[in-house]
């Protein structure tokens, strides 16, 4: 009885982390297909100055800066 339990939770464990990282994919595909649709320069307004970017550079750097973010955001202290 212990076998069955133990290897559904584990199934389960495999079935979400295989689901996350599908998402994860999907994202990152999806973010380079818009990234490599963007390739324009855009101005870019920092705290001490202006600057000109590629588009790509900025929404890449943005899905990074999100991504980091959620991680560090996301993560449980126990």
């Amino acid at each position: 009885m212990a076998d069955d339990t133990t290897s559904t939770h584990e199934r389960s464990i495999r079935t979400r982390q295989t689901v996350r990282i599908v998402v994860i994919a999907v994202a990152v595909a999806l973010v380079v297909a818009f990234a490599v649709d963007n390739s324009q320069d855009v101005e870019v307004g920092w705290v001490v100055g202006d600057g000109e970017l590629p588009l790509w550079l900025v929404i890449v750097g943005s899905f990074l800066v999100g991504g980091l973010v959620g991680y560090v955001g996301g993560r449980r202290h126990t």
